[in-house]
């Protein structure tokens, strides 16, 4: 029986003992225990509804966010016995980064684990650098952040504008998603050794299979350290990690 049902029949119910314990003459309870009973139904009527628990929410098609393999489960033993994830989530949560961060993503149809990126990328630092001189939330070069619309200055770089970041970040995801027909482990590993790279490697190694690509050391690392970081993330921290989530991509387990 569905849960509006649920909802109505309890509440008739409650109508009816109401009518039942209530004297008509003198329009008093007829005793405590008929009084007990029609609290506890009414109660129930009123709070009976849909809910799902923070910790049993799944996010929808998981086959690539929740594999597991070797290189994956390397990271999940590392990153679930330090607090590099909690710290980073710690930090989106009390911004309220990932609401904002959510709501950008939706509008350009991206999964949302990818709102989690910055875990890897920076841990949510909005004013990170690398020593490659990628900044911000993002960590975007200045070509690619410029190529995406960040303007960068000697006086302004909007790469440390997270909000503005964040809209770039969306639409050079969504294409690197469309470059690798929704692939998202080769996605990924573009974001972070570039789609051209990507393109060369897979046409000289004749495979699409992330996992079967022979890449540079950080390339190679950046998709499992991901991956090992959101089920770290959804196994520990669950309502952090599902912070500001649309209902349109969360689903019971």
């Amino acid at each position: 029986m569905s849960s509006d049902w649920r909802n109505i029949l309890l509440r008739n119910i409650g109508r009816s003992l109401l009518f039942l314990i209530l004297d008509k003459k003198n329009k008093k309870i007829i005793n405590s225990h008929h009084l007990l009973i029609l609290i506890s139904v009414l109660f129930a009527g009123c709070t009976l509804k849909p809910s799902v628990k923070i910790d049993e929410r799944r996010y929808k098609n998981q086959t690539v966010w929740e594999q597991s393999n070797p290189r994956i489960n390397k990271y999940v033993q590392v990153y679930s016995k330090n607090n590099h994830v909690k710290s980073c989530l710690n930090r989106a949560s009390s911004k309220r980064y990932l609401n904002y961060i959510h709501r950008v993503f939706y509008k350009h149809k991206l999964p949302p684990e990818l709102v989690h990126l910055p875990i890897l990328e920076s841990c949510f630092d909005t004013k990170a650098k690398s020593v490659t001189g990628a900044r911000g939330m993002w960590q975007f070069t200045r070509s690619t952040g410029e190529e995406y619309g960040l303007s960068v200055g000697f006086l302004s770089d909007d790469r440390l504008n997270w909000r503005k970041a964040t809209h770039s970040a969306a639409r050079y995801l969504k294409k690197l998603g469309d470059i690798f027909n929704k692939n998202w482990e080769l996605a990924l590993a573009g974001y972070n050794g570039g789609p051209n790279y990507m393109k060369r490697q897979m046409k000289s190694q004749g495979t699409r299979n992330f996992w079967k690509l022979k890449l540079r050391k950080e390339t190679h690392e950046f998709v499992p350290k991901f991956l090992a970081m959101l089920i770290v993330a959804r196994k520990k921290y669950p309502e952090m990690y599902f912070q500001g989530a649309p209902r349109a991509w969360a689903s019971s387990s």
